[in-house]
């Protein structure tokens, strides 16, 4: 058995990884959403498995609030248990490069009142810190500087999970080139962020910055830096996982590390959309270098995500069909005015045979079987 549940997850991500014995599968969690996810999809599913239910390695991908604050809320919630309470889920292990880590700065005190200022901002219910960054469109900076703080409350609950240290590791960075084997043979291969990224984000850190400038870093490094992208393999089938990486990035990642060669493609059971499908993160050649039997898309149109740019170039790239499109939810773009050429591109590729399912709205997850 090896199959992914694609959990509801509104605008972010949140997957469960399912393999080996079907009446005692092993499980991988990675990421679970912004707020309201984890109540409303990831506790319930876990309920409905039967808790505790045993988790071999949970992953945030990066610290978008749209990726971690479900995986600090399940930590914070097993941490707050009573002895006589049954914990959702029972973590073996845990893989989430911090910024601090990222930047070298764990130590440092003007990186740490960046963090505890966002914390207590979000805690508190007031405006976000540093007003200037959110004037995006996608409101991308106010994202970062939410997971900026979260991430500053998830990697002190996993030190006192004893879950820190990114095992097995050795308490390093997860960086391209590592690998791992999961009991029940699932071999995992990590091909991002690359470890040139990481040093150079290091060797520009200065200690000196102030909170706004630090903020500004992270709103324009961590996005693309610090995703892990792995490919995951069980008996022959593989899921490539992308978090929000940028498409050169994950094909730069390919080649050296995957034994892609340069512009021949690679092919995959399942590929996770990288950032929700937005058109800035992907190009129809990505489509054209790496292609799936199914290709999952976690979003619900909010940000006008995913792109319908995106599904036209992956129609481009692969013109015939025969594969399968998965939303984790019913797409209704954020602007009205879009919604008409995102459908008629899901009419193309439809028209082109290619399948299209979505999580239906009542339930929890929809599942890809491999």
């Amino acid at each position: 058995m090896f199959n992914i549940d694609v959990l509801g997850s509104k605008n972010g991500d949140c997957l469960v990884i399912s393999w080996g014995d079907e009446a005692d599968p092993k499980r991988m969690l990675i990421d679970c959403g912004p707020g309201g996810v984890y109540h409303t999809f990831l506790r319930p599913y876990l309920e409905d498995l039967g808790m505790p239910v045993s988790v071999e390695l949970a992953m945030v991908s990066h610290i978008d609030q749209d990726h971690i604050l479900g995986l600090l809320q399940l930590t914070s919630e097993i941490l707050r248990a009573d002895p006589a309470d049954v914990v959702p889920a029972e973590i073996e292990r845990f893989w989430f490069n911090s910024f601090s880590d990222l930047t070298g700065g764990a130590d440092n005190p003007n990186l740490s009142s960046v963090e505890d200022s966002v914390t207590a901002a979000l805690e508190g219910g007031q405006a976000m810190p540093f007003e200037a960054l959110r004037d995006a469109e996608d409101h991308r900076a106010e994202m970062i500087l939410a997971g900026l703080g979260q991430g500053r409350g998830l990697r002190d609950n996993l030190v006192e999970l004893g879950l820190d240290g990114n095992r097995p590791f050795g308490g390093t960075l997860v960086l391209a080139g590592k690998e791992a084997e999961l009991p029940g043979d699932l071999h995992i291969l990590v091909t991002g962020p690359s470890a040139v990224r990481a040093t150079e984000l290091q060797q520009h850190w200065n200690p000196n910055l102030d909170p706004a400038e630090i903020a500004a870093m992270a709103d324009k490094s961590i996005a693309n830096l610090s995703s892990i992208v792995a490919i995951l393999t069980h008996e022959g089938r593989t899921v490539l996982v992308t978090g929000d990486a940028r498409g050169d990035d994950i094909l730069e990642g390919l080649n050296e590390h995957a034994g892609k060669t340069p512009g021949v493609q690679m092919h995959f059971d399942v590929l996770k959309a990288p950032h929700h499908g937005s058109d800035r993160n992907v190009d129809q050649d990505f489509f054209e270098q790496v292609t799936a039997d199914t290709y999952v898309f976690c979003s619900d149109g909010t940000h006008d995500n995913p792109d319908s740019e995106t599904l036209e170039w992956l129609h481009a790239a692969r013109p015939g069909g025969g594969f399968n499109i998965v939303f984790s939810s019913f797409i209704q773009m954020e602007h009205s005015h879009k919604q008409p050429r995102f459908n008629a591109a899901l009419r193309a590729l439809e028209d082109s045979g290619v399948t299209i399912n979505a999580r239906r709205f009542n339930d929890l997850a929809i599942r890809v079987e491999l």
